[in-house]
C-alpha cells in the first residue's frame, strides 16, 4: 500500500500492489479512515462494496478527498489510514507523508474505487467534484 499527495490541496492518491504468487482478490471500494474519528470516506460516485482483482504483480489505483478546502468546518488529524479491505486494519500513514504537514484536515471524505491506473483514479475523482 502506498500513499503520496495528489496535487490539488487535500488530495492523496493511494495504491495496492498484489506482491503474491497468484491473483488476490480486494474490495472494490478502498476503506480510508482517519484518526480518532468514526467512519470512513464515502465513495463517489455511490457503490456498493464488490471484489476487485489484481493479477499477480498487479496494482490498482484510487485517489481520495478529505476535505473541500473552502471548508471552514471539519477536524485535523495526525494519521489517516488505507486498507484494500475493510476486514484489515490496513497501513496508517502520518499527515506529512500525504503532503498535508500541519495536519490532515476531514471534513466529508470522499474516495473512488480502485482503478487500473493513477490517470483514471485522478479522473475519476475530478469528474466526482465536477
Amino acid at each position: 500500500m502506498t500513499a503520496a499527495p495528489g496535487g490539488p490541496e487535500n488530495v492523496v492518491h493511494i495504491s495496492v500492489t498484489n506482491h503474491g504468487r497468484s491473483s488476490c482478490v480486494v474490495d472494490r471500494i478502498p476503506t480510508i479512515t482517519f484518526a480518532g474519528l468514526d467512519g470512513s470516506a464515502q465513495t463517489v460516485p455511490p457503490a456498493e462494496s464488490g471484489p476487485y482483482t489484481l493479477a499477480r504483480g498487479g496494482r490498482a489505483y484510487a485517489a481520495f478527498r478529505t476535505a473541500d478546502p473552502a471548508s471552514t468546518e471539519g477536524h485535523f488529524v495526525g494519521t489517516l489510514s488505507v486498507s484494500a479491505d475493510p476486514s484489515h486494519y490496513g497501513v496508517t500513514f502520518g499527515a506529512a507523508a500525504v503532503g498535508m504537514p500541519q495536519g490532515i484536515h476531514v471534513w466529508e471524505p470522499i474516495t473512488t474505487l480502485w482503478h487500473g491506473s493513477a490517470a483514471a483514479a485522478t479522473s475519476a475523482l475530478a469528474d466526482a467534484l465536477g
